[in-house]
């Protein structure tokens, strides 16, 4: 996917992936064993999408993919 000037960051499906465990309170190993991958890799997804939001932390990332619609917030996330 692409950015684009007029509109939100898009997002990758693992880095949406990546954020909203982060969002439900995983930590990257966590993520990493849901979706088959190395807590590097997890790391590695989450700093593109950190780049892609243009911030700096996970907390700002996932708020950032929550207001962008690209992740639901925890409360409203499936159980």
């Amino acid at each position: 996917m692409t950015d684009s000037a007029d509109g939100p960051p898009r997002l990758s499906k693992r880095q949406r992936e990546c954020l909203q465990g982060i969002a439900e309170g995983l930590t990257s190993a966590e993520i990493a064993a849901s979706l088959g991958l190395s807590a590097r890799t997890v790391d590695h997804y989450v700093g593109d999408a950190c780049g892609k939001l243009k911030v700096r932390s996970r907390a700002h990332a996932v708020a950032e993919a929550i207001r962008w619609g690209e992740i639901t917030s925890p409360s409203k996330a499936p159980p």
